[in-house]
């Protein structure tokens, strides 16, 4: 799921890059002034921006929630190692797994 959010602001992005590219290529071939090319590119580059500004801040949420709910899985596996290796009676340590 993760995955593919990020390949999704891939393709955004470089559809981005395509729309600007095609209008340069348009702009080549005379069909498009320069002035419009430019000025669209603006417009282009700015949505883009405000797109990717928008999806990192989620990105950046969504991270620091799974950073925090790993952090605590992890917290609890080392806290079952710690008790699983604390010494129990007679010296002899705890542990889940049998002894042979």
């Amino acid at each position: 799921m993760k995955a593919e959010s990020y390949d999704a602001l891939a393709t955004l992005n470089r559809s981005f890059d395509a729309v600007l590219e095609s209008m340069k290529t348009l702009h080549q071939e005379g069909v498009l002034s320069a002035d419009f090319v430019e000025d669209q590119t603006v417009v282009t580059e700015e949505l883009r921006a405000v797109i990717n500004f928008m999806i990192a801040q989620r990105f950046t949420s969504r991270e620091s929630e799974d950073c925090d709910h790993f952090g605590k899985m992890r917290s609890k596996i080392e806290e079952k190692r710690k008790l699983e290796a604390t010494p129990t009676v007679a010296g002899q340590a705890h542990t889940l797994v049998p002894q042979t």
